[in-house]
């Protein structure tokens, strides 16, 4: 019985490998992954980039038109492209900033009290504004406080012509009242006698101003031009943390030719800038819980819009650039009592 049962046995191995070897029994391993040669391809997409609203252009062997064209270009120029590149990042706003002829609006010397201080004052600003002297003695006006009719008159000229205080104030020493230049920027502490240098420094600081109002992009509303012109300077400067910044107000010059400035100088370069555009500003002074600060006002349809630039030009510009309450670069009424500023004066 076991040989028989052994016989059977390898009768069916043989015939097991008889089969395989003529097909009649094929092992084909399962592939887990399915088969993907007769299925559809699908499409690859290809999203094109969104591309940037605003840009702007510089020819790359530029013929300037002058030597200060040339420096302004220089100066200016890198921060304007890194303005526009911010600007892409401004949304649209509803805040309507309103248009301004400063021509239109009222002057203080209107105000002057005295038929002589309007005199003194028509007469600085012709000399001034053509770079020639002025004097004046208490001597030859025994009957009048000179000093009270002098100091009115320059105080009228510095709220309605701040343009000339870039490079020229008043030397005073109770009994005479003379004119003094200074190189801008530099202040009454430097004076200067070079009247053609002086006159050099400041065509170079409006062919700054024509660079960046030449390569602004077309079509901003007011609120862009804003966001625009602070974003420029805020690229072009840093603060300055001399010894000296309180002796005296910083210029426009200070940030748009030097690199540097205090709020007075970052205020006045925007006021500078919003006025060559018809842009309603003023340039106000006054006080925060921190220090005396300077900073701008902008009219619009729902009453002041503030702006500080010099709170806002941080070591990172932040694209936050319209919460008040982080970034200062746009304030309402609310954000502007809330940080504590106290306005004195805004021309």
């Amino acid at each position: 019985m076991k040989t028989k049962r052994a016989l059977s046995y390898l009768l069916i191995i043989v015939l097991v490998f008889t089969f395989s070897s003529c097909g009649m029994i094929k092992i084909v391993p399962i592939d887990p992954t399915p088969s993907t040669t007769d299925a559809p391809t699908e499409a690859t997409l290809t999203v094109a980039p969104v591309p940037d609203r605003y840009t702007v252009n510089f020819e790359e062997n530029e013929v300037f038109p002058s030597e200060n064209a040339r420096k302004a270009s220089l100066r200016i120029d890198s921060a304007i492209k890194t303005a526009v590149k911010l600007l892409n990042t401004v949304e649209e706003s509803s805040v309507q900033i309103s248009d301004c002829d400063y021509d239109a609006r009222p002057k203080q010397r209107d105000t002057l009290k005295y038929q002589l201080s309007k005199e003194i004052y028509d007469d600085v600003l012709s000399a001034v504004s053509a770079y020639e002297d002025y004097y004046y003695a208490q001597k030859d006006y025994p009957d009048v406080d000179l000093f009270n009719v002098f100091v009115s008159a320059l105080d009228a000229l510095r709220f309605d012509h701040t343009e000339i205080f870039l490079y020229s104030d008043a030397a005073i020493n109770g009994v005479e009242y003379r004119s003094a230049y200074f190189m801008p920027g530099d202040g009454l502490n430097k004076r200067c006698s070079d009247k053609d240098a002086i006159r050099a420094e400041v065509e170079l600081c409006s062919a700054v101003v024509e660079r960046i109002l030449e390569k602004m992009p077309n079509g901003l509303s007011n609120y862009e031009k804003c966001c625009y012109f602070a974003f420029v300077l805020c690229a072009a400067n840093e603060y300055d943390y001399s010894d000296d910044i309180y002796l005296y107000d910083y210029p426009a010059y200070s940030a748009l030719v030097q690199g540097k400035a205090i709020c007075s100088g970052y205020a006045q370069a925007f006021y500078r800038l919003c006025r060559e555009e018809g842009i309603s500003c003023y340039y106000c002074r006054g006080t925060t819980p921190q220090d005396r600060h300077a900073w701008n006002m902008l009219d619009t349809e729902n009453g002041p819009l503030y702006l500080d630039i010099t709170w806002y030009d941080t070591d990172g510009l932040s694209s936050d650039y319209r919460d008040g309450k982080e970034q200062y670069l746009f304030m309402s009424q609310e954000d502007f009592d809330y940080y504590g500023y106290i306005q004195e004066t805004c021309q």
